[in-house]
């Protein structure tokens, strides 16, 4: 449809609810009618244009053939009844001076008119009428709750295209939503007898801006989780350098994906970025906890880093691999967005890898051993690390949504005052018995952390005790998370992205209400071929036949389906009827169109395609000559192309915010034309639209994560079984991993989510958390089993070390992600809601499931 047709006008449809109840009063009608008159006025001025483009004037104007006059930009009910108001020889009154009797008699007057679908097409499905005496006579007195009010803009110069409602960063589509909006704004006015809302008008520029304000939940995120991570680690230095590693990290997220080209957009703009929240602050938090471990087991003049990461580097890099897998899988989507969030993820992995697992870790070595402020156990040394760790966390975490949402730059100058803040207590002076050794201060700041008696490692070896009570136990568990899991179903509901209180969810609840099943968003069943053949038009025919039976498209007031005219059949319909057509036609071909069988289609291949050419240059005339449709209004749904004619039927779909209306609809319309199957001068046909768009997105997403999730998860065991070198290992290992996978998806459902672009991103993060968690629990296992030779023992070591590391970056993640939970825009609030849920589920697989595992495959002694 987008090469074949560029629509002449861009059409915003906005609903007016009066705040009485009754719209067509004069009150309400002349205020509107007023703020009418002021958008034209602002278009004369250029004050619609959209920052960017020249100063211009925007509104369309366009022939009505109902009233055979030329209109300015607005199909409007208020322009009408001001001009049978000064018109009619009972009124001769301006809509500004009308009184409510008055306009009730105009509007009585146009209803009963061969012109009464200005008004009809325009009120509420509410809308009621009952008999009144009103100037001598007995009138119908319309009531309706609301009314619509249509806008056309001039599309060439908004940049052109098929206008479709969803998340695009394509400039054109954005100066409509910013035109869109300005009208939207001046229709308003001051509302003082009305309240009108724009029909989503706005999808991006309203995700951009409840973005925007939920950037100061994310910045709390990132707060929140260095905060808590230096809780668990009792280290400053950890917080501050991690700090400045996210920051890193964001930068080089951007920068490398500009360099490759990735496409941005919400979710490699902002979910992404907040993502790899969890997995830095997880590779920051391991690393920086066995390099504490080895200053606490090492005299000062060993160097920790060395030994630390000697330790951690098998896992580490092997929980690299496997999330780089778990994110490339995505790859296999066919949607071009799922492709780049797997591209962008693993862009930033491999950076948290290199920034966070290394560089960070690097530098809290070297400064801790040079600059121990951590071990300041003194009053004043604890105040001064408690005021800067929560002053770099504020400010880290500033600068991070800074570069995320507003301006890089800004972003990152940000980041670097903040770096050079925090590297200031370098130049604190410390007290001398602070610095003798490095050992003992280590010892004093990490000892409460190793006592093998803590809660923590009782709990968990306490349950390994019992290992086959805790498997069946999580087996019930998992079974009952699989039967919910496997009834999630796909979902695309307005709410579920956007705050139900904006403009944007009011003005599609309020034109529901008012619109009903009389309307809907527009379909398209696009159709090329040789149009001049009267095979083709006989198909089409019965094309339009069925799709007049199918109650899924909308219904108008008298019944009749809700099919735009002028389609193909009705410019011939018309014009084969029309003596003036068929006269000028021969004056001026030479060509005698007959209609023998009277079905008012031309007998010949000849006659039909002389009126189709007809149509494109001259419109649809009645026997005199008059307009019915202009030639632009015929050019917008059927074009001339070198040997064949392009040509659309548009429909309105009434209730697409309902996922399974759209399907039922996709269905059907696809049933129906099957009509043109066989139809040998047809080369394409095809339904399309924005809903249907959308849902096509939806379900590769589906498809894509259904695909996604096996090819990860094979490939992640094939990595684990290479590096492991033992089947039963990587078994246990990848089972974790599954267990995340469907209790997420089992906890969706039972909180009433469904399947859309935001949670499928979780599940594919899920499963990278839930791989790195368990490769560092069998990874450590496995080094401590070799050192102590007795499962039971490796064990808890593995839980003190391993274990609480894991617990750190657990509580640090579902802290942060808890707070956006809070965010306005649900999507962010959903997607920290189920984060958290995510790595809590995470954690608890590696820690609760995964050790009874181990024991079990575990040999009792090792040589």
């Amino acid at each position: 449809v987008g090469d074949h047709f560029s629509p002449r006008t861009h059409i915003q449809t906005a609903v007016l609810e009066a705040n009485d109840g009754d719209a067509l009063t004069a009150k309400v009608l002349s205020e509107l009618f007023s703020n009418e008159k002021k958008l034209i006025e602002a278009d004369n001025n250029g004050e619609l244009t959209p920052k960017g483009l020249n100063k211009d004037s925007f509104l369309y104007t366009y022939f009505n053939p109902t009233t055979q006059t030329e209109v300015r930009g607005l199909s409007s009910i208020a322009v009408m009844i001001d001009k049978v108001l000064r018109s009619h020889p009972k009124l001769n009154v301006p809509l500004e001076k009308a009184n409510d009797e008055q306009v009730k008699y105009a509007i009585h007057t146009v209803l009963t008119s061969s012109k009464s679908e200005i008004i009809e097409n325009v009120i509420s499905v509410n809308a009621i009428s009952e008999q009144r005496e009103v100037l001598g006579e007995k009138i119908d007195w319309w009531i309706s709750p609301a009314i619509f009010i249509t806008t056309f803009s001039d599309n060439e110069k908004l940049g052109g295209g098929v206008y479709q409602v969803g998340i695009s960063s394509e400039p054109s589509v954005l100066n409509k939503e910013i035109l869109d909006r300005k009208v939207q704004e001046i229709l308003r006015g001051e509302q003082k007898t009305y309240k009108l809302w724009g029909i989503a008008i706005d999808v991006n520029l309203e995700s951009e801006e409840e973005g925007i304000k939920s950037g100061t939940y994310i910045t709390f995120t990132v707060i929140a989780a260095l905060a808590i991570m230096g809780v668990a680690l009792r280290s400053y230095w950890a917080v501050a350098l991690t700090g400045m590693g996210l920051g890193v990290l964001i930068i080089w997220l951007k920068g490398i994906s500009i360099l490759l080209g990735i496409k941005g957009g919400l979710v490699n703009d902002m979910i992404v970025p907040i993502a790899m929240i969890s997995f830095g602050v997880d590779f920051a938090v391991h690393t920086i906890r066995r390099i504490q471990q080895n200053q606490l087991q090492h005299s000062i003049d060993h160097f920790p880093f060395t030994s630390g990461m000697i330790g951690i580097s098998g896992a580490l890099l092997l929980a690299y691999l496997s999330n780089d897998i778990a994110f490339m899988a995505n790859a296999s989507s066919e949607i071009e967005s799922v492709i780049y969030f797997g591209i962008a993820a693993t862009i930033a992995i491999s950076s948290a890898f290199i920034v966070l697992g290394i560089i960070v870790p690097l530098g809290f070595t070297i400064v801790t051993s040079k600059f121990p402020v951590d071990t300041d156990k003194s009053k004043k040394g604890q105040i001064t690390n408690l005021i800067s760790g929560i002053g770099v966390a504020i400010g880290t975490g500033s600068s991070v949504i800074v570069m995320i949402a507003v301006n890089h730059l800004i972003g990152a100058l940000m980041l670097f005052v903040i770096g050079l803040l925090s590297m200031s207590r370098i130049f604190i002076r410390m007290p001398k018995k602070v610095t003798k050794t490095i050992a003992n201060d280590v010892n004093t700041v990490t000892a409460p952390m190793e006592s093998p008696s803590n809660k923590f490692v009782q709990i968990i070896t306490k349950l390994t005790h019992y290992r086959i009570i805790t498997l069946s136990l999580f087996t019930f568990v998992t079974v009952f998370f699989t039967w919910n899991a496997l009834k999630l179903e796909p979902s695309f509901n307005v709410e579920d992205f956007f705050d139900p209180d904006s403009d944007l969810v009011t003005g599609l609840d309020k034109t529901d209400i008012h619109l009903g099943e009389r309307g809907g968003e527009p379909g398209t069943i696009f159709i090329e071929g040789k149009a001049e053949s009267p095979e083709v038009i006989e198909d089409i025919k019965r094309l339009l036949y069925k799709l007049s039976e199918n109650e899924s498209i909308g219904k108008n007031l008298d019944g009749t389906p809700a099919v735009f005219e002028p389609h193909l059949v009705t410019v011939l319909e018309k014009n084969t009827s029309s003596t003036y057509v068929k006269t000028k036609i021969y004056e001026t071909d030479g060509i005698k169109i007959t209609d023998v069988n009277l079905d008012n289609i031309p007998d010949s291949s000849q006659g039909i395609k002389a009126i189709l050419q007809y149509s494109i240059i001259n419109g649809v005339r009645d026997d005199t000559g008059k307009v019915i449709f202009t030639a632009g209004r015929v050019k917008d749904n059927t074009r001339s192309n070198d040997s064949s004619y392009s040509t659309r039927i548009n429909f309105a779909i009434p209730g697409t915010r309902d996922l399974q209306k759209t399907s039922k609809a996709w269905d059907t319309l696809n049933e129906d034309i099957e009509v043109l199957k066989d139809t040998k001068n047809i080369s394409d046909y095809g339904v399309t639209g924005s809903p249907f768009t959308r849902k096509a997105g939806l379900d590769a997403t589906t498809k894509s994560l259904q695909l996604s999730i096996p090819i990860a998860t094979t490939a992640t065991f094939i990595l684990l079984l290479v590096f492991m070198r033992s089947l039963k290992y990587a078994v246990v290992t990848i089972i974790p991993i599954l267990l995340v996978v469907i209790w997420l998806y089992g906890t969706m459902h039972i909180l009433g989510f469904g399947l859309n672009l935001v949670t499928a991103t979780i599940g594919a993060i899920s499963i990278g958390v839930g791989i790195d968690y368990s490769i560092h629990m069998t990874e450590r296992f496995r080094e401590e089993i070799k050192t102590f030779n007795n499962r039971e023992i490796a064990l808890k070591f593995a839980i003190q070390g391993t274990g609480i590391a894991l617990a750190a970056s657990a509580a640090s993640s579902i802290g942060g992600f808890i707070i956006m939970a809070f965010a306005p825009m649900p999507m962010f609030s959903s997607y920290g809601l189920l984060t958290a849920a995510m790595i809590a589920m995470a954690f608890a697989a590696s820690v609760l499931v995964l050790p009874s595992l181990l024991l079990i495959v575990a040999p009792k002694s090792t040589s």
